[in-house]
């Protein structure tokens, strides 16, 4: 039997064999219609779409023969690819898209020839929030990054409360199914298409126009330093790997006044890299000491925001928030103000946001909040990180990300390991998030105010907040919780 909660998650496409077995698949922001193909020598490139807040990272991959393209969510955090039936229930119903957005692309079983039924109502999955989606569990050919993977287990969904499906690329012990089954990570080397059960992460920061995902390799030229290795803990209750946790060793906030800050935390602490997760989840008592640094109020449970001063983006441009893993030697990933204070807040007033009595004029919302017993590193943390993750030997390496590197060296993950090389000796370019994170300055098209396209599925990855229609619950915290993340089995 399962763990009772588990974490889940996001997207790509692909096209021929190559050398090296490498399978990049990049993103870029905005919305599902922004797709972009790329094709460099020897690897092939696929870009997602990244909303505004870095809620949801889009890609359109495409399954069935002839290929259907689908859009969906990659996440590191979730362990099955799940895709929209046509004839599911939000897709024929103006009241459902009405209540949860239009879906954003659909799948026809009976249009595809390698089409096979392989557990009839056995696909089930519910989020804390009460939403979820559930049907079939089916096997087909999956296009992805311009190659193919036949015969994939995928969830067609027949019910769903979530207008895209989704991308997981976790462990297998993390699936929705009642047992473990060969996933996609498990396909593409069973497959011969990588190396190893191994990819990296590069979200780039939050106006980037591009980030890349490369199964089976790394690209010195994304990161800073030298790649450093923890190791991937088990589930204390399961006792087997089913997330990205790792040791959280330190945290201090750096100014340019205090080059080494206070240890803000007691203890070593679990958290899951998660990048189906908008925001970033720490202990209580950790949070407050952090929103005490930066004078920030918790107003978690009435709007489901914390609130902070936009006036920090220019009077602390040089301070850090600086997370240690893995001990006293461990790699180190130091997130900038602009990173954490986002300036979207002037959006959700003008859809009925009432904000509460502040110290401050100028408010923006705080990329940090407090949660109790699971710990997240969602987005707010991980486009500043360089992240790479080897599910056959339970270890990740970090390193700092190189925001906004136009050059790339891609290497080969192998069976044996991470190569533990260096990248660029400092950031070679400006970083593309000192814009300000307000949707209505973003000049990327129409935008909700919280930066997602609209009827977009990353609104579930940003915080769900609409005071027209109802008063904010606890409920719609969840909601915002983890976005595509949190489930229940």
């Amino acid at each position: 039997m399962r763990p009772a909660t588990s974490l889940v998650g996001l997207g790509a496409i692909v096209s021929s064999a190559v050398a090296q077995r490498v399978v990049p698949l990049n993103f870029s922001r905005g919305g599902p219609e922004h797709e972009r193909l790329r094709k460099r020598t020897g690897t092939f490139s696929q870009e997602l779409n990244n909303n505004l807040t870095g809620g949801g990272y889009y890609a359109e991959v495409a399954l069935g023969t002839p290929p259907q393209p689908v859009t969906l969510i990659l996440d590191t955090g979730s362990s099955d690819v799940w895709v929209l039936d046509a004839n599911a229930d939000l897709c024929q119903s103006r009241k459902l898209q009405y209540l949860y957005g239009t879906c954003l692309a659909t799948y026809e079983p009976a249009d595809s020839s390698t089409y096979k039924l392989v557990d009839p109502g056995a696909f089930t999955i519910q989020y804390l929030d009460t939403s979820g989606a559930e049907g079939d569990y089916i096997k087909d050919t999956f296009h992805i990054a311009g190659t193919s993977i036949e015969a994939l287990q995928v969830g067609l969904a027949e019910n769903s409360s979530i207008n895209s499906g989704l991308l997981g690329i976790g462990f297998n012990a993390n699936v929705a199914a009642a047992e473990p089954y060969p996933n996609i990570v498990d396909l593409f080397l069973d497959q011969d298409l990588i190396a190893a059960k191994a990819y990296s992460l590069y979200l780039d920061d939050l106006y980037a126009e591009t980030g890349t995902v490369l199964f089976g390799g790394i690209d010195t030229k994304k990161f800073i330093g030298q790649l450093k290795e923890v190791d991937i803990l088990l589930d204390v209750r399961s006792k087997d790997y089913t997330s990205f946790t790792v040791a959280l060793e330190s945290l201090k906030v750096n100014s340019s006044s205090s080059s080494n800050g206070s240890e803000l935390l007691d203890e070593e602490i679990p958290v899951i890299l998660d990048s189906g997760t908008t925001l970033t989840y720490l202990p209580p008592r950790v949070a407050r000491r952090i929103f005490e640094a930066f004078n920030a109020v918790d107003d978690t449970i009435n709007t489901g925001l914390v609130y902070v001063s936009c006036d920090l983006l220019s009077s602390q441009k040089e301070t850090t928030i600086d997370f240690q893993f893995g001990g006293n030697d461990g790699p180190v990933v130091r997130i900038p103000i602009d990173e954490i204070v986002l300036d979207n807040v002037k959006g959700y007033i003008s859809i009925g946001l009432e904000v509460p009595t502040l110290p401050f004029d100028d408010v923006c919302s705080f990329g940090i909040q407090p949660l109790s017993n699971i710990y997240l590193l969602g987005d707010t943390f991980l486009r500043s990180a360089y992240v790479v993750y080897d599910l056959s030997n339970k270890k990740i390496a970090l390193a700092q990300a190189n925001l906004n590197g136009t050059e790339t060296n891609v290497i080969e993950i192998t069976a044996s390991g991470i190569p533990l090389v260096s990248g660029v000796a400092a950031q070679q370019t400006p970083s593309a998030s000192s814009h300000s994170d307000n949707a209505g300055d973003s000049g990327t098209g129409t935008e909700t105010p919280d930066g997602s396209t609209p009827d977009s599925a990353a609104s579930r990855a940003v915080l769900a907040l609409n005071w027209e229609a109802t008063t904010v619950t606890l409920f719609a915290i969840f909601f915002s919780l983890v976005g595509a993340g949190l489930f229940i089995l």
